[in-house]
């Protein structure tokens, strides 16, 4: 038999000296950290900051002066777990010895459970084993008697093709305790069946080391088995050089059968996309396989840029396609860290998973202190329900942990709590607490309330929420504590470095205390078992604690150290660890007094807690206008400023914080255009004595209204202004223009066409104030009704002149020409259908029915005669004579729905913005097409709109072909790849001398500016942008429901991530993000949709996402 297993581990040893292509010369990209976050191992947590909703539970607590089945019989040194998620339950095994690494008897055992909260005790998987007597190594004088082995093994698991879950252990020789168990002198590895019912199957050996086979051992080669599926299985592990790397610390020395002969230690890999094995040693040490683990490129060297010793480090593809690595980055074995990458080679970040260091109870040979030698879950070897990445280890090597970091990992919280306990099932529902949880300190639910027991010397409870970073904070929760003459909580306001500012406690005297330096304020005489609602307001600026209790003032503190935010709140049954420092010894052979008793049971439970912030940046979930304010400093920069009206350049930023939405995307230039349009846009509001304007120019003109306002794009500034937090500015800009004259419309307010109506009720669809709009109705209809007098043509129509429309010098019309346009007839359908549909929010049927039946009647008229069958287009009529020129507002109906939605052919007019013969431009869509000899006749330098470019015109265009892709049956003449394509356009069209620019009209070849160095066209303000970006790029679509509807007009290909946040929208903050693979912002792979900071949808495709407000 022992010839048998020769022969077969040669055939295979054969096979890779022989069979295996060498290695490309080309050197390849190997994982590296390039993030900027490092660990300060003089904190046990390495001052990072947590992942959100990591779990971390004890599994096993050694005690040797109280043995037990649940302890391991009272064995102290526990250490190198094992994970596999089989049978719908975790599995993990560990090693065990009485006392000390290295020093016999030592055994395997396993622990098992359903939810990864509450586990087994620890049952025997691979026992002691006796080594024969008078063995010995070689170049050694000493040999065994009455010597068992020690078990050690890198690898712990396999699940086979078939599905059988196969354990694996090694048992090594140490002839004393400074003896290496994992020279290559050892016995062998062995290898059993779990069964489903919890059963073991026989032991069997699957290697053997020199010096010892089947005949001077107690257990059978593998291929001894009756079970062909047991056999085919360690045929298996044997023909898989990834499970054969993890054997090479154990395996016979330059044994053909390991894949790459170096003393590397503690091997793991994972899978890249392209089918690359990247493994890690400790040291971070790293290569690539191209070939499945046979051969690995070489040298071998260290991780750039990360830190790691002599410890573990584990690596593994997550479900949603994202790498972790976890790892003590330090010199220490603390704190236990998580970094991740989107590719598995280049990681960015570094986040803290474990940094609690206990005492360590009992010393011994080689044990060492923190969380350490960790392992996942390895490929192939199951997916937990859940998703998310489940982690094994020791603390202090003795004490067995697992942890539960969600997937996908949240490195920031982006909504303030509101924690109502009882909604919670289990502890695994608390996807946003922080939960440190020994056996003897457990945390627990108990209906409304959220409980910390502890009964241990040596360790304590703690539960953190971390939230979003502030500076002006409330905290609020109930407390009870069971007990009033024994205990310690203590309850810390912490930042993002784990510095606690301030700090309250519950003494052991029945005392509560706030702490502020090195003195406390008494805040009461706590009773046992009464409830006490509890409010704390910080003030960063202020260095400030206020508490309030059933509310009253109980005290106020200042800081006790200064932070520039909180972002933790942490409860801790016991007081803040110092020990072990840097300074400890490594090796320690004592053993605490004590070490196996417990304390009385002491128990603190919260409720209702619930944070808020007033800081400026609250409302933001995602990302922090911080990181966007040097656009504004550049922009402020740029020229002097000449004219300020309300909001000067030096408040603009503190404006823009306030008010605006923000916006991240990686190309640079949309992104810094999107600042640049609010910073000009908040040039135009003016403090008249009627309250707030907008005007147009910034310079004075002689033709303007009162405080130089000009009426004729007051709809793009409605449609603009609209996405501004403070509701404010245009409330009173509408009301200015309505009312600011006497009580009356400002005087000139007529002389332009207007869609106000309908900017208004798209404001309204944003953010849903009724009393606003119901208030303004008399004024609105007023309006309408003036127009039906002064501009109704016979045939229905309305009439209007182009300059009155703001576009003087058309090829279709005239300035006093009384024309049929699609503008005003197109504007005044969309203002009859938001009268209709303003009835229909305020329940009036008739004012609906009216307003109704004149939408319908203008449709049908624009629709009979604008439309020109011929060249497939709606143009200006001229009496009866259609004036056989398409122009871009021949798109305007679009803008307001206006085409039946059936007819099919009226989306051939959409072909034109792709013709270059129509409007298609180098910069952008002309306002005629270009095709006509007309065509930019009528010279330059008197506001032309014979087919140059004006923004007014782009925003109505851009916004219609936003409402076509989003709203029409879509064939084959537009795509999002159009959209964003004249996005592009507009975007790069906005720039002058090569700084960001907003002007009157510009050159459709070569992108000049046709006014650009004459002061009044300067900032012009005639035009929407973020409205585009908001609506149109990114997606969001006002709807009159609660629910929230997102259509990217992005192709899939073109941005790796995106994201829209602050968005003040029907009383709501909302935030969408594109995160491709969701290694910018840490919400997940794809589309998502958050509502005050909590997930509401979510899609893995960019496409539209329809879902409600949570």
């Amino acid at each position: 038999m022992y010839m048998k297993k020769n022969r077969y581990l040669l055939s295979i040893a054969i096979t890779l000296m022989t069979g295996v292509a060498p290695l490309a010369a080309q050197t390849p990209q190997l994982v590296h950290y390039t993030g900027t976050e490092l660990s300060n191992p003089y904190e046990h947590d390495g001052q990072l900051s947590p992942v959100v909703g990591v779990h971390n539970i004890q599994v096993v607590r050694a005690n040797r002066e109280h043995p037990s089945k649940e302890n391991g019989n009272g064995w102290t040194y526990n250490h190198q777990s094992m994970m596999a998620y089989w049978n719908g339950q975790f599995y993990m095994h560990y090693l065990s010895d009485p006392k000390d690494e290295h020093v016999p008897p030592s055994v395997t055992y396993l622990v098992t459970s359903k939810d990864g909260y509450n586990w087994t005790a620890p049952e025997i998987l691979f026992p002691s084993y006796r080594i024969p007597d008078g063995y010995t190594k070689e170049g050694r004088t000493d040999s065994a008697k009455d010597l068992d082995a020690i078990m050690h093994q890198r690898v712990g698991f396999y699940t086979s093709k078939s599905g059988k879950l196969i354990a694996m252990g090694n048992y090594g020789i140490a002839l004393d305790k400074k003896d290496d168990p994992n020279d290559g002198n050892g016995i062998g590895r062995v290898v059993r069946e779990i069964n489903k019912d919890g059963s073991f199957g026989p032991i069997y050996f699957i290697y053997y080391n020199h010096n010892f086979n089947e005949k001077n051992t107690i257990y059978p080669y593998f291929t001894r088995s009756k079970d062909k599926g047991f056999v085919k299985a360690c045929h298996e592990i044997l023909n898989n050089p990834r499970y054969r790397m993890q054997w090479v610390e154990e395996a016979d020395r330059n044994d053909p059968l390991i894949p790459l002969h170096k003393g590397y230690k503690a091997y793991c890999d994972y899978t890249l996309p392209n089918g690359d094995i990247v493994a890690l040693w400790k040291h971070a040490l790293t290569s690539v396989s191209k070939d499945g683990g046979l051969t690995w490129h070489q040298p071998v060297e260290r991780a750039k840029g990360f830190v790691n010793s002599n410890a573990k480090i584990w690596g593994q593809r997550l479900s949603d396609g994202t790498y972790a690595t976890v790892y003590n980055p330090s010199e220490f074995r603390w704190p236990l860290a998580i970094s991740l990458s989107k590719d598995g080679l280049n990681y960015t970040t570094l986040n803290l998973i474990h940094g609690e260091i206990t005492r360590m109870r009992y010393g011994g040979n080689y044990k060492s202190h923190g969380p350490q030698y960790v392992r996942g879950i390895q490929e192939g070897n199951g997916i937990p329900e859940d998703g998310d990445l489940w982690l094994s280890y020791s603390v202090n090597k003795e004490d067995m942990w697992v942890s539960r970091i969600q997937v996908p990992v949240q490195l920031e919280a982006t909504a303030h709590a509101k924690d109502d306990f009882s909604q919670a099932e289990k502890l695994a529902d608390l996807t946003d607490w922080n939960l440190y949880s020994p056996l003897w300190a457990p945390v627990s639910l108990e209906g409304k309330w959220l409980k910390m027991s502890d009964r241990d010397p040596f360790d304590y409870c703690r539960i953190e929420r971390k939230i979003p970073a502030s500076k002006e904070l409330k905290v609020a929760f109930d407390i009870k504590a069971d007990q009033n003459d024994k205990g310690l909580l203590q309850i810390e306001f912490l930042d993002e470095n784990s510095i606690a500012c301030a700090r309250i406690d519950l003494n052991p005297d029945g005392t509560m205390l706030s702490k502020g330096g090195a003195r406390y304020g008494k805040l009461l005489n706590y009773e046992a078992g009464k409830s006490y609602h509890v409010e704390v307001i910080l003030s960063v600026s202020k260095r400030m604690s206020e508490v309030f209790i059933d509310g009253k003032k109980a005290g106020q503190r200042m800081f006790f150290a200064p932070v520039a935010a909180i972002e933790r709140i942490a409860f801790r049954t016991g007081e803040r660890r110092t020990f072990p420092t840097i300074d400890t010894p490594a090796d320690w052979d004592g053993t605490l007094a004590d070490a196996g008793e417990q304390e009385p049971l002491v128990a603190y439970s919260i409720a209702n807690f619930q944070t808020s912030s007033t800081d400026v940046s609250a409302s933001a979930a995602v990302l922090n206008y911080n990181n966007y304010k040097h656009y504004v400093d550049y922009f402020n920069g740029m020229e002097d400023e000449n004219i300020a009206q309300a909001i000067p350049n030096s408040e603009a930023s503190a404006w823009m914080e306030k008010n605006i939405p923000l916006f991240d995307c990686p190309q640079k230039n949309f992104e810094e255009m999107f600042y640049y349009r609010w910073w000009t846009l908040r040039k135009h509001i003016k403090q008249t004595p009627v309250g707030y304007g907008m005007t147009e120019f910034l310079v004075n003109r002689s033709y303007a209204d009162k405080y130089n306002l000009i009426a004729c794009a007051i709809g793009h500034h409605i449609y603009e202004s609209r996405w501004l937090r403070d509701s404010q500015y245009l409330d009173q800009i509408i009301h200015t223009w309505y009312r600011g004259n006497e009580g009356g419309p400002m005087k000139k307010m007529e002389k332009f066409s207007s869609w106000n109506i309908d900017a208004m009720l798209g404001r309204y669809l944003v953010d849903g104030n009724m009393d606003f709009l119901k208030d303004m109705l008399p004024d609105l209809e007023k309006e309408y009704s003036r127009w039906e007098k002064t501009h109704r043509l016979p045939n229905g129509l309305y009439w209007q002149g182009d300059v009155q429309d703001g576009m003087e010098e058309s090829i279709s019309g005239g300035r006093r020409k009384k024309y049929a346009r699609p503008t005003i007839n197109s504007y005044m359908y969309a203002n009859a259908k938001a009268l209709s549909d303003i009835g229909i929010l305020l329940d009036n049927p008739e004012m609906a029915r009216k307003y109704g039946m004149k939408a319908d009647s203008l449709k049908t008229l624009v629709q009979n005669k604008l439309w020109n069958e011929k060249h497939q287009f709606f143009e200006t009529l001229r009496g009866d004579t259609c004036a056989a020129v398409r122009e871009a507002i021949g798109f305007i109906p679009w803008y307001f729905n206006l085409p039946d939605r059936e007819a099919q052919h009226y989306a051939e007019a959409w072909r034109q913005t792709m013709d270059e013969k129509g409007f298609a431009a180098p910069y952008g869509l002309t306002t005629a097409e270009r095709r006509h000899p007309q065509f930019r006749s009528h010279g330059v330098g008197r506001c032309e709109w014979d087919g140059a470019i004006w923004p007014f015109a782009s925003s109505q265009t851009l916004t219609a072909m936003a409402n076509f892709l989003n709203n029409y049956p879509q064939n084959d003449i537009l795509a999002d790849s159009t959209y964003f394509h004249q996005m592009e356009l507009y975007v790069e069209s906005q720039y002058h001398r090569g700084r960001p620019y907003i002007g009157e009209y510009l050159d459709e070849k070569n992108g000049a500016w046709l006014m650009g160095d004459r002061e009044r066209s300067r900032y012009y303000n005639h035009s929407t942008f973020n409205d585009l970006i908001i609506t149109g790029l990114v997606g969001l679509r006002p709807r009159f429901d609660d629910k929230i509807e997102v259509n990217p007009l992005i192709p899939a290909d073109k941005w790796e991530y995106f994201c829209l946040d602050n968005v003040s929208y029907h009383g709501r903050n909302i935030t969408i993000i594109w995160d491709k693979y969701g290694s910018r912002y840490h919400h997940g792979n794809g589309l998502t949709i958050l509502v005050d900071g909590r997930p509401a949808g979510h899609s893995e495709k960019l496409e539209r996402l329809v879902c409600k407000m949570n």
